[in-house]
């Protein structure tokens, strides 16, 4: 009887023992490193697939850098980085944090879209998750005192630099288009509202669509119309434009569009959704439609200067051969933050989420990768520029110019129209 109590004993002892390595308070190996365990939650498939592998393979790159400097100052523990898929859905994003907090987790990087990491507030908060996204940035989710951090301005920032670039493109009146979710509806009510605001006509007629939608036979013959409606009342063809803001269903939109022979000859304004879309680009139909419609995106300006600006560009280069997405320079800088704060407190998401505003404050002055981060009363990033991104070719991006958030001006490198 004693043997079998002392076996039961044994078996919990490990159980405890395991779930504690597959987490944060892992034990000390023979050295007494203790080990401790940040999880990506990444699209690393669906509809924002493009950013999601850039975020991984840069988070990897700022763990093995963050692992280095442990060494070299002889710290007693390790970071251990592991990368989910959340498949760019909700419920999948849910899923995955509950299976990980069951194993010990309470410390997150991610989800990138802002419908996933909604998804995944409510369980967050009732069990102090802390999790930090690089690009959610829904206005719906700029809440004070919750468990989400965003390293990313919210759109009512983002909603002037849309703003000024339909009215930087001549646009006269402007037609809006986008995915029906919490990221969706909180943009395109700033850009429109900023629209408005700097006279630019909005049509009456809008296209939300299912954010889960893959095609779009109806939603271009229903542009179509309403721009021959817009020209039958006096509108010139070149003084319309559409602005899209959705991720990478814009693919089978501009497939569908390009049958319809005024839809190419509108301007076309897309936003970070779309910014550098790998998708795109590999889909030569409708690649070449956004070059003949100028298709101009927004997107938060990393500052090109920053310590760490140029290795992780150069890494996701030499690793996936393209130009990565801004945010993925934010992913840099919030593995760092976070291990930072580990450092200092040990692994307590409480005593992590106290901290870190002073920390990512501090210690991205001199060395992060998206430049100064300063972090806001709901704990989002203060403030920030936005890149406007255009194809160059039918094989790459290109930055012509950049929106200046504090004075609200284009300033264009590359004049574009």
């Amino acid at each position: 009887m004693k043997s079998k109590l002392f076996v039961l004993l044994l078996i919990g002892i490990m159980a405890l023992a395991f779930v504690a390595g597959c987490g944060g308070t892992g034990d000390g190996d023979a050295d007494g490193v203790t080990t401790h365990t940040i999880v990506g939650i990444l699209p690393l498939t669906g509809v924002l697939s493009t950013f999601g592998e850039n975020s991984a393979e840069v988070a990897k790159l700022a763990a093995d850098d963050v692992n280095a400097w442990l060494e070299a100052e002889g710290k007693d523990w390790t970071l251990r980085l592991e990368i989910d898929d959340d498949a760019t859905e909700g419920p999948v994003g849910l899923t995955k944090m509950q299976s990980w907090f069951g194993e010990g987790v309470q410390i997150f990087v991610g989800p990138q879209a802002s419908g996933v990491a909604q998804e995944m507030l409510a369980f967050a908060n009732a069990n102090q998750i802390l999790y930090i996204s690089p690009s959610s940035t829904s206005p719906a989710l700029a809440i004070a005192d919750d468990w989400l951090f965003r390293f990313c301005t919210d759109d009512n920032i983002q909603g002037p630099a849309i703003g000024a670039l339909i009215k930087e493109a001549g646009i006269e009146h402007v037609i809006f288009g986008w995915q029906g979710d919490t990221w969706g509806d909180g943009l395109q009510g700033a850009a429109e509202a900023s629209a408005l605001e700097l006279g630019v006509e909005v049509n009456s007629n809008k296209l939300r669509f299912d954010p889960m939608k893959d095609a779009f036979t109806s939603e271009a013959a229903l542009l179509d119309g309403y721009v021959t409606e817009a020209v039958a009342s006096g509108v010139a063809l070149d003084k319309i434009g559409f602005n899209i803001i959705t991720f990478e269903q814009v693919v089978p939109f501009m497939v569908e569009a390009s049958k319809y022979p005024q839809l190419s000859q509108i301007k076309w304004i897309g936003s970070d959704g779309t910014a550098f879309s790998e998708a795109l680009l590999q889909t030569p139909e409708a690649a070449q439609f956004a070059l003949d419609v100028k298709f101009a995106n927004t997107m938060n300006k990393p500052e090109d200067g920053s310590a760490n600006y140029a290795r992780v560009k150069d890494h996701v280069q030499e690793l996936l051969g393209r130009e990565t997405d801004a945010y993925s320079y934010n992913t840099y800088d919030m593995v760092w933050a976070l291990a930072l704060c580990i450092d200092q407190v040990g692994y307590d998401s409480a005593a992590v989420k106290e901290i870190l505003p002073e920390v990512v404050k501090e210690w991205s002055k001199d060395n992060a990768a998206s430049g100064y981060i300063e972090l806001n009363e709901s704990g989002d990033r203060a403030f920030a520029n936005y890149n406007i991104v255009m194809l160059e070719s039918l094989d790459g991006w290109f930055v012509p110019g950049f929106f200046d958030g504090l004075t609200g001006e284009i300033t264009w490198e590359t004049p574009v129209y």
